[in-house]
């Protein structure tokens, strides 16, 4: 057994994350472990290795690793939203959870999702710590997204407005189980929509062609006011649009004012 591990030095990174988790911290990285137990990398990394199942450890750099309490060890990590702004933000990514994640903690239960769904600025491959699943999704102009507050959470966590939610579920649609998928989490994420968010979720660089799905999925659910909005931000001249993006293309006139193609027969099946 190497000299660091022995003596006066066993412990030292147990008694370290002892502190860390009363102040609510999950996330160490080796560097952290080694300067504030005053032990070499390896040493300190060696130690966090052998707390297992207390310590898990984390995908990507720098290295580190996640302090899995008692309660939480039958999973192999403690929920999400208490350690994931920090591991991200520790590996200077900046992020928001979205899509069917953020719709859920919004209050859309039309939808059952297995993973947490995060957006960054960068592809990354997905992630998975204990029975915790990460999936990534790229989108430029992360910072311009609005994100929200969700009370009750254990820790800071980014998460996209509802209005923003929406946006992203119509962009994002090809890769959710198609339009009318996400047309039943939408309407789950009406009462948490606002005609004053919208506006600013619609101000964050969002893409003719999204706008124009989001109207016609806003009037084909009743949303009037909503689609108004919508309506109201698109440009005077632009061309006409398939509601699927990635689906089959359709004859037939283009519905106005979204100049959209209803290539799902989307309103016809709500009748």
């Amino acid at each position: 057994m190497s000299h660091d591990t022995e003596g006066p030095t066993r412990g030292r990174v147990a008694r370290f994350l002892d502190d860390l988790q009363a102040r609510g911290d999950l996330v160490v990285s080796v560097d952290e472990a080694a300067e504030q137990s005053t032990l070499s990398r390896i040493a300190a990394q060696r130690q966090l290795e052998r707390l297992a199942p207390r310590t898990t450890r984390l995908p990507g750099r720098p290295s580190a690793f996640l302090i899995v309490p008692p309660e939480h060890r039958l999973r192999g990590a403690p929920p999400v939203a208490a350690w994931l702004d920090e591991y991200l933000r520790a590996q200077g990514q900046r992020y928001y959870v979205g899509l069917l994640s953020a719709a859920a903690l919004h209050g859309s239960s039309n939808q059952a999702v297995q993973v947490t769904q995060v957006l960054l600025r960068r592809p990354r491959r997905p992630v998975a710590v204990g029975k915790i699943h990460l999936d990534f999704y790229v989108k430029s102009r992360l910072e311009l997204t609005p994100l929200t507050e969700i009370p009750g959470l254990p820790a800071p966590l980014a998460v996209s407005s509802p209005e923003a939610t929406a946006l992203d579920l119509i962009a994002f649609s090809h890769r959710l189980g198609g339009i009318e998928r996400v047309l039943e989490v939408i309407q789950g994420l009406k009462g948490a929509m606002t005609g004053t968010g919208m506006r600013s979720a619609l101000r964050a660089g969002v893409a003719v062609t999204v706008m124009q799905r989001t109207g016609y999925v806003f009037e084909v659910l009743g949303f009037d006011s909503l689609a108004d909005i919508v309506r109201q931000a698109l440009p005077k001249r632009f061309p006409p649009a398939l509601l699927q993006a990635h689906g089959q293309r359709a004859e037939g006139p283009a519905r106005e004012p979204w100049a959209i193609v209803d290539n799902t027969q989307l309103r016809r099946s709500r009748k």
